[in-house]
C-alpha cells in the first residue's frame, strides 16, 4: 500500500525525494528505495514516469535520470549547490 501512496503523490505533480520524505515522515534513503520499486511498478502498469534530473546550480551540469537522490557535489565544477531531481507520474492514457 505504501508504494501506491508514493505513486499517488507523484501523480499530483513533480516531487523530489526530500519532499516525499517530509510528506511521509520518513528518511530520504528509506523513500529512495521504495521509490525505485514504485517507479518500476508504475511503468509495468502503463504509467509514464517523468524524471527531471538533478542539476548543478553553478554550472548547469545535469546528472543522469537514474540519480534520484540529491548528489553531494558536481563532478564538473565541484560545487555543492544542486537542484534535486523532480519525479512525476502521468497516468496511462494521459
Amino acid at each position: 500500500m505504501f508504494r501506491k501512496d508514493l505513486i499517488d503523490l507523484l501523480a499530483t505533480g513533480p516531487r523530489s525525494v526530500s519532499s516525499l520524505a517530509r510528506a511521509l515522515g520518513l528518511t530520504r534513503s528509506d523513500v529512495e528505495d521504495d521509490l525505485r520499486h514504485a517507479i518500476r511498478s508504475a511503468r509495468a502498469a502503463g504509467h509514464r514516469i517523468v524524471v527531471r534530473p538533478a542539476r548543478c546550480k553553478a554550472c548547469g551540469f545535469a546528472f543522469g535520470e537514474e540519480k534520484l537522490a540529491k548528489p553531494g557535489r558536481c563532478p564538473m565544477c565541484r560545487g555543492s549547490r544542486i537542484f534535486e531531481a523532480q519525479i512525476s507520474v502521468e497516468p496511462d492514457g494521459a
